[in-house]
């Protein structure tokens, strides 16, 4: 066996132990059930859904409506569960393969972004478990999957960006364009929120280290913009057709203040924060591991030891991206804490209410979903400290 072929076995071997780790504990929970998560049509009849999201006029709710969102499942929740039923999968396994897919993908993208930046080493590994188990993504698997793409998506997004200041060519910008289409067409405030990222990598780029001459780099953001907005024309005229001519559903949802009730610095450390994810009702729970979560003592140990662990990372640890990752920890963290507390939020909070509370801004209400930021960079951190230690 050649030395290159043995180097790629043991660069393999981290993505089969993620593969077991995030498939595994999935198909064993619960056999045969199948979650109330994102659309029910998804699993009853894909076919009809899809078929129905193709017009932005729905006569069959009322007299006819302009629908909400469902553009957004042409691609790629749509498609994928639509090819599941036709081969005959059961829902609940393609409802298992789904979630852990999207964990998957979100590891393997830490791991391609750390790659890019050139980082090598057992640290990547950490950093890629820390990010792809982090505890968000309970607040949104169990109801809203869909909206873990952009969490997903985000590590792709940077290391996108970094090949494409780096190479200056086409490539990169069409492969950005394609993950955004990919994972933003349902819910727009989460793409954004993690769009910051690319950024604040390009400003850094720009103005820290000084390796960019800003003249390359809006050629650069130039070339990503105009690809992002080609490939996502379907689902951005949907959105403006929604927003004007369909029914105003931030009147009818969760508020800003509600949102803004749950979102304690400390919860989002450890990944958490999302109001949806600590309601109950008389029959429990919305999201059963809330409770699992607040209560036993070994999970709450668990949950800030890691975070912990990260802030310590970013006090020890020196290496060529860390003010970077220390801004995208700040930034993440400004935006998911966003107005908290909402009756005299400190001064960076009272200006994000302000937006909140502004007729456009309200869109914006779920900043907790900013959260894959925080996570994100604590999960860099804790490699970066695995990486002095060793």
């Amino acid at each position: 066996m050649s030395a290159q072929l043995k180097r790629r076995l043991r660069a393999g071997v981290p993505s089969i132990i993620l593969a077991l780790t995030v498939y595994v504990p999935l198909f064993l929970t619960r056999p045969g059930r199948v979650g109330a998560d994102t659309k029910t049509y998804l699993y009853l009849d894909p076919s009809r859904l899809l078929s129905r999201a193709t017009s932005m006029w729905d006569p069959s709710i009322g007299l006819g409506t302009v629908t909400h969102q469902n553009i957004g499942f042409l691609w790629p929740i749509g498609p994928y569960y639509w090819l599941a039923e036709t081969l005959g999968v059961p829902d609940w396994i393609a409802q298992r393969f789904w979630t852990g897919s999207i964990l998957f993908l979100a590891g393997l993208g830490v791991r391609f972004m750390l790659r890019t930046m050139g980082q090598e080493g057992p640290h990547v590994t950490a950093a890629t478990f820390c990010y792809a188990l982090t505890p968000y993504v309970l607040t949104l698997s169990a109801r809203l999957s869909v909206i873990l793409l952009p969490y997903a998506g985000l590590p792709w997004l940077l290391g996108l960006t970094v090949l494409a200041l780096r190479r200056r060519r086409w490539r990169e910008p069409a492969l950005f364009a394609l993950v955004v289409a990919s994972i933003g067409s349902v819910n727009a405030t989460a793409l954004l929120l993690v769009g910051l990222a690319p950024v604040l990598w390009i400003a850094h780029e720009v103005v820290v280290t000084r390796e960019i001459r800003f003249r390359d780099a809006a050629k650069v953001v130039g070339r990503i913009g105009l690809l992002t907005t080609l490939c996502s024309l379907w689902w951005l005229a949907g959105l403006w057709a929604q927003g004007g001519y369909g029914i105003n559903i931030l009147k009818y949802t969760e508020t800003a203040e509600t949102v803004a009730t749950a979102s304690l610095s400390l919860e989002v450390l450890r990944g958490l924060g999302y109001w949806f994810f600590y309601g109950e009702d008389r029959f429990g729970p919305w999201i059963a591991p809330s409770s699992t979560y607040m209560r036993r003592v070994e999970l709450l140990v668990l949950s800030f030891v890691l975070p912990a662990l990260g802030l310590v990372g970013l006090s020890v640890a020196r290496f060529r991206e860390r003010v970077f990752f220390a801004a995208l920890l700040v930034m993440g963290l400004l935006l998911a804490v966003g107005p908290h507390p909402w009756s005299s939020p400190p001064p960076a909070g009272a200006a994000l209410k302000a937006l909140l509370e502004s007729e456009y801004g309200l869109a914006m209400r779920s900043l907790p979903r900013a959260t894959p930021l925080v996570a994100l960079a604590l999960a860099v951190f804790v490699g970066a400290l695995i990486a002095s230690l060793t």
